[in-house]
């Protein structure tokens, strides 16, 4: 007696189901399709096979996008340089043809740095560089980049010295430069997550010495 294939079906089921018999030869064919080996590359290996394609053209792309910004980026910030050294050397023509260089004159930085509070949105650093000659003769507020910053003044004997201060783009300190524009000397770094720009008629060794006591007081 042969055994029941379907032994777990109730009996009334079995006896009342259709029933359909097998094509004769596919228990056969079945068999014969199961032993015979791949005839191409399983999925795993066509996703392997794709992406060692791929993956190299992928990573000179990305590689290729990187540069293509880090390019833009470093066109953008000399040209952004440029336009504010400009402009820090009109205000510093503008504040003495007008005969307005402080809008607070103290020598106390004590009193000039409060004078900015609820007039910028960041506290600029003021520092006391008398004894190293460059005593502080006051500040006002002025306008670079689309915005308001605070410009600091110094003396050197009878040269003005006008520093302006705003903050920095990243913390990242970078090392004075000097440029002359228009007959003055103009130095700016970056320090202690601030720009400074400062603009004399001063010579360049006298505007670096003033920069490296910002620097060192700061």
């Amino acid at each position: 007696m042969k055994d029941d294939p379907m032994p777990e079906l109730p009996a009334e089921v079995k006896q009342n189901m259709t029933r359909y018999k097998a094509p004769p030869g596919l228990e056969r064919r079945i068999r014969y399709m199961l032993a015979q080996p791949s005839r191409g590359p399983g999925l795993l290996e066509r996703v392997r096979a794709s992406s060692s394609r791929w993956l190299p053209l992928a990573a000179s792309f990305a590689a290729g996008a990187v540069l293509a910004v880090s390019a833009v980026l470093l066109s953008i910030a000399p040209a952004d340089d440029d336009a504010i050294e400009r402009q820090v050397v009109a205000s510093h023509v503008r504040s003495l043809m007008a005969g307005h260089l402080t809008d607070v004159p103290s020598t106390d930085q004590h009193t000039v740095k409060p004078w900015f509070n609820g007039k910028l949105d960041y506290a600029p650093p003021v520092v006391d560089l008398a004894s190293q000659g460059f005593p502080l003769a006051g500040g006002r507020l002025d306008y670079l980049g689309d915005r308001p910053v605070a410009a600091l003044v110094y003396r050197r004997r009878s040269h003005a010295i006008n520093l302006f201060v705003l903050p920095a783009r990243d913390g990242q300190g970078v090392a004075a430069r000097f440029e002359q524009r228009q007959g003055y000397q103009v130095a700016h770094w970056s320090h202690a997550g601030m720009r400074f720009w400062a603009v004399s008629d001063l010579g360049r060794e006298e505007l670096a010495a003033f920069a490296a006591a910002v620097q060192a007081a700061s």
